[in-house]
Parts: structure tokens; C-alpha cells; sequence
């Protein structure tokens, strides 16, 4: 085993293992993996796994991808872009604790469970707008370095996003959250002198239950 801990996967080792049949109730072990190179599962189904501490070298895409079990990622490294445009998440995504690099896409996806992005880094852009969570959106204590988009995006269990930083420009205008909506200690950086002016997150969210802000 390398001096790091990680085991070795190409992308075509991954895609291999990701593609098995999806068995209700079980997911692949995948845990402190470091994936060598672009990773690419637009268009397929995949089996719960667990890729936790893993370190993926490559852009990783996942366009129109359909995840029938856990599709975990906490703590894990990004080299560069990860895009999942119109994934369907049929249980929870998870990346809690992992640090993204490259720009995030996340436009139009759909999470039949909770989005976890708590404590995660996001040292570029991230749009994460017209996503529709059927549970729960957290980011508790998630700090954004660069721009983030979370307009027209739907959270029907709430919103989590204690002590969350936003140092980039922050749009969410027609964001709904149907649940208790969570911003206290929220940061949102001012824009800059030469941008519009940007409404307070409470102001841009259409909440239809408590806001604690």
C-alpha cells in the first residue's frame, strides 16, 4: 500500500465497479481510493458506494448520471471540476467534509434523500441552482470561496446553513425551502463596487416555514 493509504483505481476500474448491479440495502466499500485520471459516468446507473477520504486526480462528470443507492464522497478530494447536470440521486449525496478544487455543477439534479454539504470547501464556483432536494439541503459551516448560484432551487425538507460563509457573490432569487429554513451566523460577502447590490439571504429565499436567521 502507497506511504499515503490510498489505493490506486483508474477510471475505468471505478466505472467498472460503480456499474454492478445495484442490490437494495448494500453498497461497495470504495473508501481512501485515489483515483489517477478524468473521471466520466455521464448517462449511467450506479450502485451505492462509499468513496469517503478518497482523492480523485481528474475532473469528474456525472451528467444525466442515476444513482440508485448511497453515493457518499465525504471527505474527499477534488482536483478538478465535478459536474453532476441532471443526476437523479434516488438516496442521499453526501460530500461532507470534502474539498472541491475545480468549479461544481450540480444544475437541474434531483435528490430523492438529504444533500449533505456540511463543513465541505468550495474554492470555486458552484452552482448548485434548480436542484430540487425531496429532503433536506445542509451546509452547515460550509465556506464558498467563489461565486454561488442556488437560484430556483427547492429544498422540501429545509435548509440547514449554520454559520455557512459565502465570500462570493451569493444569488438564490425564487429559492424555495418548504421546512424550517436555518441561517443563523450565515455570511454573505457585500457585493463589490462596481455590482448590483445583493438582498440578504432571508430576503432572497421564498420560505413556506420558520426562518431562524
Amino acid at each position: 500500500m502507497p506511504k499515503d493509504g490510498l489505493i490506486d483505481l483508474s477510471p475505468a476500474e471505478l466505472v467498472a465497479a460503480l456499474t454492478q448491479p445495484f442490490q437494495a440495502g448494500k453498497a461497495l466499500d470504495l473508501t481512501g481510493r485515489r483515483i489517477t485520471g478524468a473521471v466520466d459516468l455521464s448517462g449511467l446507473e450506479l450502485c451505492g458506494f462509499d468513496l469517503s477520504g478518497s482523492v480523485f486526480e481528474g475532473p469528474v462528470t456525472m451528467n444525466k448520471t442515476r444513482f440508485w443507492g448511497l453515493t457518499w464522497f465525504r471527505d474527499c478530494r477534488f482536483a478538478g471540476p465535478f459536474t453532476a447536470r441532471e443526476a437523479l440521486f434516488l438516496h442521499d449525496l453526501r460530500v461532507d467534509g470534502a474539498d472541491f478544487a475545480g468549479e461544481v455543477t450540480l444544475t437541474r439534479a434531483e435528490a430523492r434523500g438529504t444533500v449533505v454539504l456540511d463543513h465541505a470547501r468550495f474554492a470555486a464556483p458552484a452552482w448548485l441552482d434548480r436542484v430540487q432536494v425531496l429532503s433536506s439541503l445542509s451546509m452547515a459551516q460550509t465556506r464558498f470561496d467563489g461565486p454561488v448560484s442556488l437560484e430556483e432551487t427547492e429544498a422540501y425538507g429545509g435548509l440547514w446553513a449554520d454559520r455557512t460563509v459565502f465570500a462570493g457573490r451569493l444569488q438564490a432569487a425564487g429559492m424555495e425551502v418548504h421546512g424550517r429554513t436555518w441561517i443563523r451566523g450565515a455570511q454573505v460577502a457585500p457585493a463589490g463596487p462596481s455590482a448590483p447590490p445583493v438582498a440578504p439571504l432571508a430576503r432572497q429565499i421564498r420560505s413556506y416555514g420558520y426562518i431562524w436567521s
